[in-house]
């Protein structure tokens, strides 16, 4: 299955969109992060999984392969983030 990519005329767009609400990006990620700060690791990772699935398939409720698309496009997004924060450390 590929994934659901931009392409290459979408992906300026997109970067502008997200750079331009990066702020407001960080802060709903914080205020996610301290709702879970109770929970284990464990149910952390169940929390973040069912809020993805139940976004997932508000966009797509009647198509599992797009909607199994965009979870595999996300969880390759997780693993750039990754690859990156690893990168900022070790200049650090």
């Amino acid at each position: 299955m590929k994934p659901i990519t931009a392409t290459e005329s979408e992906q300026p767009e997109i970067y502008a969109t997200v750079m331009k609400e990066m702020p407001a990006i960080h802060r709903a990620v914080s205020k996610m992060a301290k709702q879970m700060r109770g929970l284990s690791d464990v149910s952390q990772k169940q929390a973040i999984t069912e809020l993805t699935t139940v976004w997932i398939l508000a966009i797509y409720p009647e198509n599992l392969e797009l909607a199994l698309s965009l979870s595999d496009a996300m969880r390759h997004q997780v693993d750039i983030h990754l690859r990156e924060s690893k990168k900022a450390r070790a200049r650090h």
